[in-house]
C-alpha cells in the first residue's frame, strides 16, 4: 500500500493546477519529516498560488519549526491577506506572526500585528500585545495594557499576568547603549537644545533605559517643542514610575500632573456672582466659557482661547435696570503670547440683547502674578499672595476702565479634606472708571475666601473649583466702599 506521501505525490502530479492537493502534499511531507522537501515545495507551490491565504499559513507553520522566524512571519502576514478566515483563525493566525517577529527579533512587527488584529475586550490578545510591547521597549504602551488587564480582565489568570506585566514595564533596563543615549540627552539639553535632547532620550528609551527623572526631563523638553501630546505622555509615564520607584515628594507629582492637566486642556466654564454692597448695591451674575484649540491653543506655556460670555445685572443700584433686559452678550479671543508672564490681551464684541445692554468694542491687557494660589499637598499651611492689574477700553463709549488688587494671607487646608482650603487674608486695591463721578478709588480691608478642589483623577490635578470670596472695603469714597461677596465655579 502506498504512503500517504505517495499517494499524495501522485495525485498532485496528475492535476498540478489543484492548490489543495499542493496543500495535501505539503502536509505530507512534513508529517514524514522530509523538512527540505517540504520548504522546496512550498516556494514552488507560493509562486503557483500566490494568492492561496491557507497555503501561507501551511507555510508559516512550516518556517516556524525551521526556526526560520523571519519567512515565518512574512508568510503568516500573507495569510491574514485572506478573507474567508473565521474569527478564531484570524486571532490564532496574528498570535502566530507575532511569535514569528519577536522571535525573529522583530518585535515592533509583533505590536503591529496583534494591533491590526484589534484587541477589543480580548484578554488573551491584551496580554500578547503588552508582551510585545515590552519586548519592543515600549514601557509606556505596556504599562497601559497592563491597567487595562488588571482592571477589566474577568479570569484572574490574566489580572495576574497583568501585574507581572506592570512590574516588568516599570523597571528599566540596564542597558550601557540606553544609559549612553541618556547622557547624552543632558548633554544637549545643557547646550539649549531641545530637539537633539529630546531624541537622544527617546533612543535611550528605546532600548528599555530611563527612570522617572528621565521622563520628566524628556516631556519638559517636548512641551518647549510645543509637542504637547507627547509632553503629555511622558508626563503620565513619569508618574507610573515614581509610584513605583519611590523617587519624588507627593508635592513634585502633584505638580507633574499639574502640568499634564495643562497640557490636555481644551474647554472650560466660568460662572461667577459678584456683589458688592455699599454705595453701589449692584449685583451681577454672568457665565464664560471658553475653546482652547489643538496646537495653537497651548504652546509652552502661551496660550490663545475662544470664548463666549454672558452676564446681567440682579441687582443695579436703588432703581438700575436688572434682568433680561440687562443681558449682555460677548465674543472674543484670549491671547497670553509670553511663556514665563501671565500677561494676557483681549479683545471682544459686545452684543445687546437686551435693550439696557451695549454694542461696543472692548480690548483688555491683564496681568497676574502671585505665590500659592494652587494646592500644596505636602503642607499644612501655607503663605499665598497674588497682585492683579487689569486695563480695559471701550472703543464707543470712550471709556477707560483700571483695576488693580493686591491680596496676601495664609492659606489653610480643612483638617480631613485637603482639597479644602481657608484663605483669611488682606488686600489693598485700585480702581479707575474715567466715567465715574469719583474716577480714582483706592481700598483696603479683610477678606476671606473658601475653595473646594474637585475633578481630578490619576495624572490629572484637580481642574475644577468652587470658591466663595467676601471682603470689607475700606475707601476713600463712596463706590469702593462696604462689603463685597463674589461666589465663584471654574471648570
Amino acid at each position: 500500500m502506498e504512503s500517504p506521501e505517495a499517494q499524495a505525490r501522485t495525485a498532485y502530479q496528475r492535476d498540478p493546477g489543484n492548490a489543495w492537493l499542493g496543500r495535501t502534499l505539503l502536509d505530507a511531507l512534513v508529517h514524514a519529516g522530509k523538512s527540505a522537501d517540504a520548504k522546496q515545495l512550498a516556494a514552488e507551490l507560493a509562486e503557483r498560488f500566490p494568492d492561496d491565504a491557507e497555503l501561507w499559513a501551511q507555510t508559516g507553520y512550516l518556517m516556524f519549526s525551521l526556526r526560520e522566524f523571519k519567512a515565518a512571519q512574512a508568510a503568516f502576514g500573507r495569510a491574514l491577506q485572506g478573507t474567508a478566515w473565521q474569527p478564531d483563525q484570524r486571532r490564532n493566525l496574528a498570535f502566530a506572526e507575532a511569535d514569528s517577529a519577536v522571535a525573529a527579533g522583530d518585535a515592533p512587527g509583533a505590536v503591529a500585528a496583534l494591533e491590526r488584529l484589534g484587541a477589543g475586550q480580548d484578554a488573551p490578545v491584551r496580554l500578547r500585545l503588552g508582551r510585545a510591547q515590552l519586548a519592543a521597549h515600549d514601557r509606556i504602551a505596556a504599562v497601559a495594557t497592563a491597567r487595562w488587564l488588571i482592571r477589566e480582565a474577568a479570569d484572574d489568570e490574566f489580572q495576574k499576568a497583568g501585574e507581572k506585566l506592570l512590574g516588568d514595564a516599570l523597571q528599566a533596563v540596564a542597558d550601557a547603549k540606553g544609559d549612553k543615549q541618556l547622557n547624552l540627552g543632558y548633554a544637549y539639553l545643557r547646550q539649549h537644545d531641545d530637539a537633539a535632547g529630546l531624541a537622544a532620550f527617546e533612543r535611550g528609551f528605546a532600548y528599555g533605559s530611563g527612570k522617572a527623572f528621565h521622563f520628566a526631563d524628556a516631556a519638559y523638553a517636548a512641551k518647549r517643542l510645543n509637542d504637547n501630546a507627547k509632553a503629555s505622555r511622558y508626563f503620565r509615564f513619569c508618574l507610573d514610575l515614581a509610584e513605583f520607584e519611590h523617587s519624588f515628594s507627593d508635592q513634585r507629582m502633584y505638580g507633574y500632573r499639574r502640568e499634564i492637566e495643562g497640557l490636555e486642556r481644551r474647554w472650560g466654564m466660568l460662572i461667577g456672582t459678584p456683589y458688592h454692597a455699599g454705595a453701589l448695591n449692584v449685583w451681577q451674575g454672568g457665565v464664560e466659557a471658553f475653546w482652547q484649540p489643538p496646537v495653537i491653543g497651548y504652546r509652552d506655556g502661551r496660550t490663545v482661547q475662544f470664548f463666549v460670555r454672558s452676564y446681567l445685572n440682579f441687582r443695579n443700584g436703588v432703581a438700575g435696570p436688572v434682568g433680561l433686559q440687562t443681558t449682555q452678550e460677548t465674543l472674543g479671543i484670549r491671547f497670553k503670547p509670553l511663556a514665563t508672564q501671565n500677561i494676557a490681551l483681549t479683545a471682544e464684541r459686545l452684543f445687546a440683547v437686551g435693550r439696557y445692554a451695549e454694542n461696543d468694542w472692548l480690548f483688555r491687557i491683564g496681568y497676574s502674578t502671585g505665590d500659592g494660589t494652587d494646592l500644596r499637598v505636602d503642607r499644612k499651611g501655607w503663605q499665598s499672595w497674588q497682585v492683579y492689574a487689569e486695563a480695559a477700553y471701550y472703543l464707543n463709549a470712550r471709556r477707560l476702565l483700571v483695576g488693580t488688587e493686591v491680596r496676601y494671607g495664609l492659606a489653610v487646608p480643612m483638617p480631613g479634606y485637603n482639597r479644602l482650603t481657608v484663605y483669611p487674608h488682606f488686600l489693598m486695591a485700585v480702581d479707575y472708571d474715567s466715567a465715574a463721578r469719583d474716577a480714582l478709588v483706592d481700598a483696603i480691608g479683610p477678606g476671606l475666601s473658601l475653595r473646594a478642589w474637585f475633578g481630578e483623577d490619576r495624572y490629572h490635578a484637580p481642574p475644577a473649583w468652587v470658591e466663595v470670596n467676601a471682603q470689607y472695603r475700606f475707601a476713600d469714597a463712596d463706590r469702593g466702599r462696604g462689603p463685597a461677596l463674589r461666589a465663584t465655579l471654574a471648570f
